[in-house]
């Protein structure tokens, strides 16, 4: 019988928690089962982009290197960028480039794109900016 578990990569929101408190993301209360967890390069960036000490970094480390070793990490691809700057433009017009921070939704963007690239969901706590990004880009999202 095939693998019926569905794929998730889960946000950067997700990951917050664990490495600044040890809070483990109840991700199990969600009612999908247990899914197939994949890292995205978008997020780990994020993640060590934030990160301020070596304990927070040798962290990262090791979470980087079980998904790299296990095959698991989504990169976006050219078209995922060039699809990202489209999308990013077209919520600049429809919500003003004003009331949202670029950076913070192009990673969302791309985030989304890299899920749908591998027929994944994306389980995120932020969910205003994924919900405007859906508007544009088909993705399952999991909040």
């Amino acid at each position: 019988m095939a693998d019926a578990r569905i794929k998730a990569i889960l946000d950067t929101s997700m990951y917050i928690p664990f490495i600044n408190d040890g809070v483990i993301p109840p991700i199990l209360e969600i009612d999908i089962g247990k899914p197939v967890i994949y890292l995205s390069a978008v997020v780990i960036a994020e993640l060590y982009a934030g990160s301020f000490d070596n304990q927070s970094v040798k962290l990262l480390d090791k979470l980087y290197k079980a998904f790299y070793d296990t095959q698991r990490i989504v990169t976006p691809s050219a078209n995922d960028w060039q699809t990202t700057g489209k999308v990013v433009a077209k919520l600049g017009g429809k919500y003003g480039f004003g009331n949202i921070f670029l950076s913070r939704i192009q990673n969302d963007v791309l985030i989304a794109l890299s899920a749908k690239q591998i027929g994944s969901s994306v389980i995120t706590n932020n969910v205003k900016d994924f919900l405007r990004v859906k508007e544009f880009v088909n993705f399952n999202l999991i909040a």
